[in-house]
């Protein structure tokens, strides 16, 4: 898979972990704070991989 590909399924997957955490948790908050929860997930992961690759360096 290239990487926007990748990109693309983090990114959907996210999204979608972000919304359900965030009603399950704060049922009355909003879609949009579940879209930046969903954010804040994939810039983690991305960052847990660059933290990753440059300590097996």
């Amino acid at each position: 898979m290239n990487a926007f590909l990748i990109f693309i399924v983090r990114l959907i997957l996210g999204l979608v972990f972000g919304i359900i955490l965030i009603r399950l948790f704060r049922p009355e908050w909003g879609i949009y704070h579940g879209v930046g929860a969903g954010l804040i997930l994939v810039a983690l992961a991305y960052a847990m991989a660059l933290y990753r690759k440059k300590k097996q360096k």
